[in-house]
């Protein structure tokens, strides 16, 4: 990434909750920046079946198929756009992904693996929907890190229960969001804060022990966006990784 990438990144991230439409381009930004990091492995979406797990509002669906791949875009929610003719959408469970064995070329999932109960559930549907030699773009923000609480950073470290109280006395509820995601008004745990879908303790180590029992194989583990990657090192790791990714492969 060059200085305008950053630049560009930081403005979006600023303006993301102002709108649904403004969180979409900050998506599809993100979609190029991805998109870029594969090519480094020599993956390409282009005329490639691509599988978006937790596709939201869609801007990441949007920004590949535009780059020619046939996107299916699966969520709990009937996304809130449309995709054009290159992206069918699916409303359904990742953890029972409706696809047949070995249906996709690749499967992008992002910032999903810490909001299901079952993440080695949700590995073994990856793996069963993948092509032999296709891959997996998984990511996401682990737990101990700064943002890794979600909306309940940054006292996620002081516990759940106060971390809780806390964050509501703060919280600022925006319009768009509640009437996407259905967000309860008082969650008593971490896994109540949406009403079908929660937030559970995502680790790097603990995503590394689930991929080697899912049978995928790692082929990179870094630090998204930044070109200087502590994610291996042990328990700072944990803290000093804003964004997990990792890129998978099915043997």
């Amino acid at each position: 990434m060059g200085i305008r990438d950053y630049l560009r990144l930081w403005k979006l991230s600023k303006q993301r909750l102002h709108s649904e439409e403004d969180y979409r381009r900050f998506q599809a930004f993100q979609a190029t920046l991805v998109l870029k990091y594969l090519r480094g492995f020599g993956v390409e979406v282009e005329g490639k079946r691509v599988l978006d797990l937790g596709t939201g509002i869609g801007g990441y669906s949007t920004e590949m198929a535009r780059y020619g791949a046939k996107m299916i875009s699966l969520d709990l929610i009937k996304p809130p756009c449309e995709f054009g003719s290159r992206c069918v959408s699916i409303v359904a469970n990742a953890l029972a992904i409706p696809l047949c064995d070995e249906g996709v070329d690749f499967i992008f999932c992002a910032s999903l693996i810490e909001h299901v109960s079952d993440a080695g559930r949700l590995l073994a549907q990856i793996r069963r929907a993948l092509k032999k030699g296709g891959y997996c773009y998984l990511s996401f923000p682990p737990f101990y890190s700064p943002l890794g609480g979600h909306e309940f950073s940054p006292f996620h470290y002081v516990g759940e229960r106060w971390a809780i109280r806390l964050s509501n006395r703060r919280r600022r509820r925006l319009e768009w969001v509640d009437n996407l995601y259905n967000l309860s008004t008082n969650p008593q745990s971490f896994s109540e804060i949406y009403h079908d879908w929660g937030l559970f303790r995502m680790t790097v180590a603990g995503a590394k022990e689930l991929i080697a029992v899912s049978g995928l194989k790692i082929v990179d583990m870094s630090t998204r966006y930044l070109p200087i990657s502590m994610i291996r090192w042990p328990i700072l790791g944990e803290i000093l990784t804003w964004h997990a990714q990792f890129l998978l492969v099915k043997p």
